[in-house]
């Protein structure tokens, strides 16, 4: 597999759509659209539903996501280390931040660094636990991540700076026509199941539903638990394509609940609100790093709002 097959899947699954997925990888629609169906020629198989509206991925694709991110990191990485910008490209920073953000938030933090310091910014998207263990190992200078409002009993036993720098909502969400559908059938059929997909325990997002929230929930409701999966936009693609009802971060589906595909779960369907925060180790930082950091809690203190315009607070 070339990198640009990947990047180009990865458009797709970022985008939900052949037209924005051709914009970002700066390709016309008809270029991009003959890419893909070129690589699925390669491949031997459909990569994606084109019958579905937004475009749906297909199992096997969203299976593969978190490793086709890693590798199209590693392969970047690569280029620049083999490259003749190679000892340009050591100027750089590492932000190690959860799947959901490394979409939707890092983006703009990213623009900023480098507009500003000029460095190259390395995102690795991983789990909010992946991303601690990769700042206290070294592998990454700044970390991003959500914790529950209430704070983080992990990160107050190290020896790190937090800066809360916006806030966000869990919500549960269903795709407009399973929601539909569910309203109709309140009256009609009480007793049917509601079907729910989660994440596992083993990731931030599973812990604070599977433990805090489903136990309660199931003595209210019959719940049907139909998927797990540990990626936001897994989650994502299962409820817009009607699978069951998902929990998902504000900032990750505010542009499909506007359109109307996703409809929020009424009680008693919880919400749980999230901070976002940035962290670094409070030692030994490389001078760069620091002057990042002192920059970015600068711009913090000068505002009420988010200093990085990207930052959404939810309502």
């Amino acid at each position: 597999m070339r990198l640009e097959w990947i990047e180009d899947i990865l458009a797709v699954l970022k985008t939900g759509s052949l037209v924005q997925a051709a914009e970002e990888r700066h390709r016309t629609q008809s270029a991009f659209s003959r890419r893909i169906a070129a690589l699925e020629a390669y491949l031997g198989t459909e990569l994606f539903d084109r019958s579905a509206k937004p475009l749906r991925p297909l199992p096997a694709v969203l299976a593969q996501e978190a490793e086709m991110r890693e590798l199209s990191t590693r392969l970047r990485l690569l280029q620049q280390a083999l490259g003749p910008g190679a000892e340009a490209s050591r100027r750089r920073v590492t932000i190690a931040g959860s799947h959901s953000l490394a979409t939707t938030q890092a983006p703009r933090l990213v623009e900023d660094i480098h507009a500003r310091f000029g460095v190259s910014v390395v995102v690795q998207s991983a789990d909010r636990d992946q991303a601690i263990l990769s700042l206290l190992s070294g592998d990454a200078d700044f970390a991003l991540f959500f914790q529950s409002a209430e704070g983080n009993e992990v990160l107050s036993r190290l020896d790190v700076d937090i800066a809360p720098i916006g806030e966000d909502l869990l919500q549960p969400v269903a795709g407009t026509g399973l929601w539909q559908s569910m309203q109709r059938n309140t009256g009609a059929a009480p007793h049917l199941s509601y079907p729910v997909i989660t994440y596992p325990d083993e990731v931030f997002f599973g812990r604070l539903i599977n433990q805090r929230l489903l136990p309660q929930l199931m003595e209210e409701l019959p719940l049907d638990l139909v998927a797990s999966t540990p990626l936001s936009h897994a989650v994502l693609q299962l409820v817009l394509q009607g699978t069951g009802i998902g929990w998902l971060p504000h900032s990750l589906i505010a542009g499909q609940l506007s359109q109307g595909l996703l409809q929020q779960m009424p009680a008693p369907f919880p919400s749980i609100p999230l901070q976002l925060v940035l962290v670094r180790m409070a030692k030994n930082q490389r001078q760069e790093t620091s002057e990042i950091w002192d920059y970015l809690m600068t711009q913090l203190s000068h505002t009420s709002e988010s200093p990085f315009q990207f930052i959404r607070k939810a309502h």
